[in-house]
């Protein structure tokens, strides 16, 4: 039995080392509070209370319902406004959160037990009904959640009593807890509450106020927040700004006073000449990817997708777009802890422009082809210029694309359903499993079905690399997924970067940046003017 932060992180250790799971493992908060991040209490400073925080934004949510939200620009939010049984602390471990612990009787059994006294937005009090319905809902397929797959193991979810929940799961999963941590995948939801997705009510530290599209977006502390004392800001402005010049201007000007960058050379240059900022570069856990529409003609023959794959110069593409601040890539960028970075020796990596222009004669186009849009999302300048480089270098082997800048709200919609017409680019945030990124090509996924993907080899490849447990068989499961991908061509991967180049006045206390690029932390932040 242990106490405090890093328990689950001691439970990951042993997991891993393959130690027998059926030993009944308890996790239990002292006390009913988790121990102060040795990060946060290095810090020194005892918190001031009150004051507001405003966070310079570079895009609106899409949705806050956390069931149903698949877009990055909504996840700042829902960290703030809802939590989850577990959470990521700030090194990245896991540590139970709503829920005070839970035991594992075997392989395939969780048992949790819930904070008592936590209550939702609406004054309505949490308990373990509500976990079921949240997971009940992830796994309707009425509700469409982005979610549903990653949690297709959970065999069923049992109310043992009001604080008191059971999973039961069809395999051992490598995957569980860490999903469970991540916000807004694991988030808890209200049973009964309709419209969430414009009118969120969670059980976070702050509370939905107000909302103005392009304009702001309000929170303010919410008074019975479980977590003694916290949070110590009274409340969190949000001002959204569609350009990075604006953005540095407003940090500039201290009319903001923390945001984020996109383009790692603006980030450099403002902090540069700005030292009383501090900067948070981040990890590299961003990929670009072309996502290919293969239900019909031409991409659904493997030899016009291997020839975008060879006509395509990654590293031109790094090198200009990003100043080589990143990776040429394969699906999985290499900030998953265990050996998954796929760069390397990937079939069709290889620049090759008359090799493209062989295979598309071969598939019946030898003289070349116009596969027609290529959408992008039109607020990520970075995205367009890099399509913009794929488009010339394509068209060196004869393949012909007109690029289509789109807002991200219908792009996103379009990727979901599979409506673009042959080529999209929406690029991967951070997750906190390899599982969540490779199963969008599951042929039983939503993203999968809407791309066209039929390849039980590779279904069966991914969905056994969930039950590996041993982290060296588990990465070697993984660079064989890759490879599959690549070979197939089924996603065109370009390059690996970090999501965003974080930066705020050093009179902000308290806050610390994730790998995950979620600011969950605004609520141990504090203002010292």
């Amino acid at each position: 039995m242990r106490d405090g932060e890093g328990m689950l992180e001691g439970l990951g250790e042993a997991l891993s080392r393959g130690i027998e799971r059926r030993t009944a493992l308890r996790l239990l908060v002292m006390g009913g509070t988790l121990a102060a991040s040795p990060r946060l209490l290095a810090q020194g400073a005892a918190p001031k209370r009150g004051g507001r925080l405003t966070i310079g934004a570079d895009a609106d949510p899409i949705g806050l319902d956390p069931v149903t939200t698949a877009a990055f620009s909504s996840y700042d939010f829902t960290s703030l406004l809802y939590t989850g049984l577990l959470r990521w602390n700030a090194e990245m471990k896991i540590e139970p959160d709503l829920a005070v612990g839970f035991e594992q009787p075997n392989e395939t059994t969780y048992v949790f037990k819930l904070r008592s006294g936590v209550k939702f937005h609406n004054g309505k009090a949490l308990d373990a009904e509500d976990v079921k319905a949240t997971f009940d809902r992830i796994k309707d397929p009425a509700s469409a959640s982005p979610n549903a797959t990653l949690f297709s193991n959970i065999k069923s979810v049992t109310v043992v009593d009001p604080l008191t929940v059971r999973f039961e799961l069809s395999a051992p999963s490598a995957t569980f807890l860490s999903f469970l941590a991540t916000n807004p995948i694991g988030c808890i939801t209200p049973r009964g509450v309709g419209d969430l997705a414009t009118k969120p009510v969670g059980t976070g530290p702050f509370v939905f106020e107000s909302y103005e599209p392009n304009q702001q977006f309000l929170l303010k502390a919410n008074p019975n927040y479980y977590e003694s004392g916290q949070p110590y800001l009274e409340s969190v402005a949000f001002r959204f700004f569609k350009d990075q010049a604006s953005l540095t201007t407003a940090l500039r000007s201290k009319a903001i006073d923390m945001t984020w960058f996109k383009d790692p050379r603006v980030s450099a240059q403002i902090v540069r000449t700005s030292p009383d900022l501090v900067s948070a570069p981040g990890k590299t856990t961003r990929t670009f990817p072309v996502w290919m529409n293969m239900k019909d003609k031409p991409l659904n023959d493997v030899r016009v997708r291997r020839a975008l794959s060879l006509a395509a110069n990654r590293q031109a593409c790094l090198q200009t777009v990003l100043g080589g601040s990143g990776k040429v890539a394969a699906m999985i960028p290499e900030s998953h802890v265990g050996g998954y970075d796929g760069v390397g020796d990937m079939p069709y990596y290889k620049t090759d422009p008359a090799g493209a222009k062989a295979l598309l004669a071969e598939a019946g186009y030898p003289n070349g082809i116009d596969l027609g849009e290529y959408i992008v999302v039109a607020a990520n300048p970075l995205d367009v210029s890099c399509a913009q480089i794929l488009q010339q270098q394509w068209a060196e082997a004869g393949i012909k694309v007109a690029i289509k800048p789109m807002e991200t709200a219908p792009l996103l919609a379009m990727w979901v359903k599979g409506e673009y017409p042959t080529l999209l680019s929406v690029a991967l945030s951070w997750s906190p499993d390899p599982d969540a990124i490779v199963s969008r090509l599951l042929s039983s996924n939503a993203y999968g079905k809407s791309m066209g993907m039929n390849d039980a080899e590779l279904d069966a490849m991914i969905v056994g690399a969930r039950a590996i447990l041993d982290p060296a068989k588990r990465a070697a499961a993984y660079q064989q997924i890759q490879r599959r991908i690549c070979d197939q061509a089924y996603v065109l991967d370009i390059y690996q970067y970090p999501l965003r180049w974080e930066a705020w006045w050093s009179y902000v206390k308290g806050y610390v940046p994730l790998a995950s690029n979620i600011r969950s932390f605004v609520r141990t932040t504090w203002i010292d003017k």
